[in-house]
């Protein structure tokens, strides 16, 4: 009795390193870390599931827009196919990022309207009845044998006033200022949609990836199912020992715990991906766009650079909100100009409006200001500073362009490395696996070897699923960093 009860403890503490040694070597899978993994981490990844609107304790903090959209399409019934192009148009549709844009365009459009209407001509027609007495004592008229009071009388009126502004620099400026922040938030609009582009495309791969991985996964809880058993029946006919088929259960349902968290992960990136390009959040979909290599096309430094200066948006923008602070610093300082205006009005007055009497006014004015307290002092003072802003913000920008260019290309160029690298680690996991099973079934090994080479296949093709996508984002962020993401992703990403 206590022979089988050390045995029965002998066995779980086996059962027990071995889950353990699983474990840790799905965590050195996990990060990467074996040295058949990659270790060049490229390029830091975009990863649509964080920062969404998901209450929590940092429930403050400001949502990323691109991230979220506003769902308007019906629910299509079944699993409905989409492509990459498709997500991204249909991002460039409801993603909140862009509707965001566009409704900023539309308040500065509205501004330039505004600015443009003080140089006008206002025109008012107006009508009035009036009934009144008046009290005649004030001007001395009962010595003149004037009532007392003169009782109540009524008149009407109907004018047609006319106010125009001759000149007025100040107001030019401002229409000109005006009109440069429009050009600056239609360039802010456009580079929005490629903001769009890159956060449905990366999505798209994400959930590509995710799927590539579950199939992965599924073939490989497959191959260890197959395994468990080869040898159960093994041991069962005592050709192999106990220990090996506890070590085949352990990597069967560490496979089986593998397409399990896939699965999971492919989900919530599904959902990730509704949530950016405004599906219904219940729609059931599959891509039809595959997770592929592709390499990227052969563009010299030079060549970008001068593409990223033409093409990008918010470098066009930043330049926009410059010339608006400079024509906004000229409207302060033409505000010390004289101004010219000119009002008239023309009518009818009488007792009826069917016994009028003709009047008219005509009135031209010149104002100069000639003392008004240092306020003029401190609007150009203001102005000038939001100018020193504008002109920084510029010059910033136009080095992150070049910074992100040369970055986007560092980060491909790791990208390209890695993918070959992973090519042939995984070739070579799959010779390791093979000889592995060679010497298995001339039984000059145990299960041991086996179940490691499985481990290092499924590891290899797990860092190839993620250098590719790597490679794919690494080039979405080389055509965002020149500015033409819109224009270039299909012929980058290699979707037909």
């Amino acid at each position: 009795m206590k022979h089988t009860q050390r045995s029965r403890s002998a066995r779980c503490y086996l059962f027990l390193l071995v889950l353990l040694a699983s474990m840790f070597s799905d965590a050195q899978s996990t990060g990467n870390t074996s040295p058949a993994a990659n270790s060049v981490s490229t390029p830091r990844p975009f990863d649509p599931g964080q920062n969404t609107t998901n209450p929590s304790a940092f429930a403050v903090q400001t949502q990323n827009p691109f991230l979220g959209s506003v769902p308007t399409g019906a629910l299509v019934p079944g699993v409905m196919p989409l492509s990459l192009r498709a997500a991204v148009d249909m991002a460039l549709r409801a993603n909140l990022g862009y509707i965001d844009s566009e409704q900023e365009h539309a308040q500065s459009r509205a501004a330039r309207i505004r600015a443009l209407s003080v140089l006008l001509p206002q025109l008012v027609v107006e009508s009035t009845e009036e009934y009144r007495n008046l009290v005649m004592d004030s001007l001395g008229t009962p010595k003149l044998g004037v009532p007392h009071v003169v009782q109540g009388f009524n008149y009407q009126t109907a004018h047609v006033s006319l106010h125009q502004d001759v000149l007025d620099v100040h107001a030019t400026y401002d229409i000109r200022a005006a009109k440069s922040e429009q050009d600056a938030s239609q360039a802010s609009m456009a580079d929005a949609r490629n903001i769009v582009v890159l956060a449905a495309a990366s999505s798209y791969l994400l959930v590509a990836a995710s799927q590539t991985r579950l199939e992965t996964a599924k073939a490989q809880f497959a191959t260890a199912t197959t395994t468990d058993s080869l040898l159960r029946n093994r041991v069962s006919h005592e050709l192999s020992p106990e220990i090996d088929e506890m070590r085949a259960r352990v990597a069967m349902r560490s496979a089986e715990l593998r397409v399990t968290i896939a699965a999971t992960v492919l989900q919530k990136d599904k959902l990730a991906l509704t949530r950016i390009i405004g599906l219904p959040i219940e729609q059931q979909f599959v891509l039809t766009d595959e997770l592929t290599y592709k390499d990227s096309p052969a563009s010299l430094l030079p060549e970008l650079l001068l593409q990223a200066t033409e093409r990008r948006q918010d470098l066009k923008a930043a330049k926009a909100r410059l010339q608006s602070a400079e024509q906004a610093v000229k409207a302060e300082q033409a505000q010390r100009l004289p101004t010219v205006d000119v009002r008239a009005n023309a009518g009818e007055t009488g007792i009826t409006y069917g016994h009028p009497i003709r009047d008219y006014e005509v009135e031209g004015r010149i104002s100069l200001p000639i003392f008004t307290g240092r306020r003029i002092e401190s609007d150009i003072l203001s102005a000038k500073a939001v100018l020193a802003r504008r002109r920084a913000e510029f010059a910033d920008t136009q080095a992150r362009a070049a910074f992100d260019v040369r970055t986007a290309l560092l980060d491909l160029a790791a990208a390209n490395t890695s993918v070959e690298v992973s090519v042939e680690n995984q070739a070579l996991a799959k010779e390791g696996l093979r000889q592995a099973k060679d010497r298995f079934e001339v039984g000059v090994s145990n299960t041991v070897d086996l179940i490691q080479a499985q481990q290092a296949v499924a590891e290899a093709e797990d860092n190839r699923i993620a250098s590719v996508y790597a490679h794919q984002l690494a080039k979405l962020l080389l055509i965002r960093a020149t500015g033409t993401a819109e224009q270039d992703y299909i012929n980058y990403l290699g979707v037909r």
